[in-house]
């Protein structure tokens, strides 16, 4: 690297970049909002037709929409993006309008929604506004991230009014407490006129539409722990250890097939909804710290050890009853990734490596040209049809098309960097969901926020990615070479984790071109007594692997489905191919978007781009 040229001309390799990646998750999200209902977000994007269309459903504002104001600081930061500007402020504007009246934000019940009700979750016919109470947990969390980029005293009051509303409508009851789930609209929601018409106790973790409990009752953790930090009110630690024990009751946990049942609950063994329980643990995970409840805390460790073998976590794929991998899911499995090792009950980076760099890719729908040979290979659909696309379940018994339900405009453009599901391990379904897209581009954050972090005077470089930060600039040439390139930019000591495939004896370390003595610290190269200029570069040579896994899923046993097999080739812990699939006479291959197709990754040589300009500033965002 030419240190005395002007830094955007340096050329560094054009490699997986999780900012770019965050950029084009901007587009899909601003992309899938509805300017004529209060930005509300469409649900799905079917692409197995042409034109393209989107739907709306029951239960986004407060359910998914929510989650689209967590996202976007996040996406912000890290990709340094301006775009869509104009649609972010209409959004955040009719959040903030929809939840001025008592802090919670509402499924609006108005006759230009009329999926309120009708489509999907909920009694049919009760038609009244809902507030999703895992929703506006959510929405808390976004506030305090908002506030955290912007340091705008508002978002702090928004935050306040939110969750001392949410403090309001908990049942407590003893040492616990929960909220009911009275069949308004999505499960677990509150309705507005009504109010709590029961306050049943749930008393189990399936039922209702999305088959699980949990993840109702625990995601609120997330803000509160969140609200707790920020304000210092000690009432919604409280109100979160009481939610927690409720939560923790044996009766909602247990696997499948455990061999003991009741030690399979005592370690967060589950099954059925993935993403409802991975995303609950996430907000015990943020509980247990704060609180410094350790049987929390490994209760979270054992139920990640759990998920994490089911599926292929090598290849970020975890999938549920119908080998479908939601990228809900694997954007959990990161954040939890991240935040156990932060808590020091293990090392997880090379699971974060794996997962960023395989199946968070893989249900990032950002090949544009493979859409749009998704859409031609369907047929042809006229907008408004009384039939749709595969999944679109409007036709089977839900009324079928609503006024202002769809829309075909531009619709594939504006899916560029939108999420979906992963239909086993070698395609992304032809239906995208915009919850997958809200919550799993969040995944790309915080991988990217670990690949660096800086202690004082010293950096920790964690993950093998590309990232520009204040501190160091970390350049990776893999998979196509084994090499890592560290710019210090004024910092005493580095510390670099060296991935778990990399032979010691064959890594060598140079600083400023000299060869020099790799200290090792357990997993670690560490570098002393910098001036604070140093290029470090590490080279190692890359194996390529071939193993075959075997995909069971996480409710195998109660499905008709086989387990299904495949001959993966790694280049250090890249997928470059999961073998060929079976001859299918039924052409399925063309109305699916194919992933993992990498043959350009075996190349020697790591293509180049011009360095990027942007460098975000020295606060992150603590997620």
């Amino acid at each position: 690297m030419d240190k005395t040229a002007p830094q955007q001309a340096a050329m560094v390799p054009d490699t997986l970049d999780l900012a770019e990646h965050g950029r084009l998750a901007i587009d899909g999200l601003l992309g899938s909002t509805d300017p004529a209902v209060d930005y509300e977000n469409y649900f799905h994007t079917f692409l197995d037709v042409h034109p393209a269309y989107m739907v709306h459903y029951s239960t986004q504002t407060s359910g998914v929409l929510v989650k689209y104001v967590e996202a976007m600081p996040l996406l912000r930061l890290m990709s340094g993006s301006d775009e869509l500007r104009e649609i972010e402020a209409g959004m955040m504007a009719a959040v903030v309008a929809n939840a001025a009246q008592d802090g919670l934000i509402y499924d609006l019940d108005r006759p230009n929604r009329p999926w309120n009700s009708a489509v999907g979750w909920g009694i049919r016919g009760w038609h009244e506004d809902y507030a999703n109470m895992g929703g506006n947990g959510r929405l808390l969390t976004g506030f305090t991230y908002h506030y955290q980029a912007t340091r705008d005293p508002v978002w702090l009051a928004h935050a306040r009014r939110c969750a001392e509303r949410m403090l309001e409508l908990a049942v407590i009851k003893g040492d616990y407490a929960y909220y009911p789930n009275v069949g308004c609209g999505n499960d677990y929601s509150y309705p507005r006129n009504s109010g709590w018409v029961h306050t049943d106790e749930p008393h189990e973790q399936g039922g209702g539409a999305e088959g699980t409990m949990i993840q109702y009752l625990w995601q609120p953790l997330r803000g509160w722990v969140r609200w707790c930090r920020l304000s210092g009110d000690e009432r919604f630690l409280d109100l979160a250890r009481r939610f927690v024990r409720f939560g923790m009751q044996p009766k909602f946990w247990g696997g499948l097939h455990d061999v003991e049942p009741h030690a399979g609950a005592e370690r967060a063994h589950f099954y059925g909804h993935f993403h409802g329980h991975t995303c609950a643990l996430r907000g015990l995970l943020d509980y247990a710290v704060l609180a410094n409840d350790y049987r929390a805390l490994e209760f979270v460790r054992d139920a990640y050890d759990w998920a994490r073998h089911h599926g292929i976590h090598r290849l970020g794929v975890f999938p549920r009853a119908d080998n479908r991998t939601e990228g809900c899911t694997i954007a959990d499995m990161v954040g939890l990734a991240v935040g156990l090792t932060d808590a020091g009950v293990g090392d997880y980076w090379e699971d974060v490596d794996q997962y960023a760099r395989n199946g968070l890719m893989a249900v990032q729908a950002s090949d544009r040209a493979e859409m749009e040979r998704v859409s031609q290979a369907g047929p042809e659909r006229p907008p408004e049809a009384p039939w749709g696309g595969h999944g679109d379940t409007r036709f089977h018994g839900l009324g079928g098309v609503l006024p202002g339900q769809e829309t075909s405009e531009r619709v594939i453009e504006r899916s560029v960097g939108a999420f979906g599901w992963l239909i086993g391990a070698r395609y992304l379904y032809s239906r995208l969901m915009h919850c997958c897209t809200a919550n799993g581009s969040q995944g790309l954050y915080y991988a990217w926020e670990g690949i660096v972090r800086q202690q004082g005077s010293r950096a920790l470089v964690n993950l093998w990615l590309n990232r520009r930060s204040p501190w160091v600039d970390v350049w990776s040439w893999l998979p196509y070479e084994g090499k890592l390139v560290v710019q210090n930019k004024g910092l005493a000591r580095i510390s670099i984790r060296v991935p778990a495939w990399v032979s010691r004896a064959a890594l060598r370390c140079h600083v400023d071109g000299d060869p020099v003595d790799a200290l090792w610290m357990g997993n670690r190269v560490e570098l002393e007594g910098l001036r604070g200029n140093e290029e470090i570069r590490l080279e190692v040579p890359v194996p390529v692997e071939t193993t075959r896994y075997t995909l069971a899923n996480l409710d195998h046993r109660m499905t008709c489905w086989s387990p299904q097999q495949y001959d993966c080739e790694f280049r250090g812990n890249t997928v470059i191919s999961v073998g060929e699939p079976e001859a299918d006479p039924s052409g399925v291959e063309l109305t699916q978007y194919r992933i993992f197709k990498r043959e350009h990754m075996r190349a020697s040589r790591a293509p180049l781009k011009a360095m990027p300009a942007y460098v975000h500033g020295e606060q992150v965002i603590r997620w």
